[in-house]
């Protein structure tokens, strides 16, 4: 249920975002944007256990958010279709390389804290 609220959320603030910029074109590709991060973010939110899945919710979302960013804080001087994919994809590579760090770390510390249970001894 959070990756739906997650999802619609998120996928309106694309929404407007998207139509602001390229009409109801741009409206639906940022709607569909906006809900594929949302639903990384519902995934990552609600995953409980401690599996490889994390690593890659984590992956995909910041790649999905870097190509935003990445296009905002990098916008060339003289903008163009050729010089605005290199940066949005050099956002993504970035987004998607801190991503994993992140999910691999959180990874790393479920499997560790799950390991570190105590025993249960006899009681005497």
């Amino acid at each position: 249920m959070k990756r739906i609220f997650w999802s619609l959320g998120v996928g309106l603030g694309g929404f407007f975002i998207g139509g602001m910029g390229g009409g109801l074109g741009g409206a639906a590709l940022g709607f569909i944007w906006g809900a594929c991060i949302g639903y990384g973010f519902g995934s990552i939110v609600s995953n409980k256990e401690a599996t490889k899945w994390i690593v890659i919710y984590w992956g995909l979302t910041l790649a999905l958010l870097g190509t935003f960013f990445g296009l905002v804080m990098g916008a060339p001087p003289e903008p163009s279709v050729g010089k605005e994919a290199v940066v949005g994809a050099m956002g993504a590579a970035v987004g998607a390389l801190c991503g994993s760090l992140i999910g691999i770390i959180q990874l790393w510390w479920r499997l560790r804290r799950k390991s570190q249970t105590p025993h249960s001894d006899p009681v005497t």
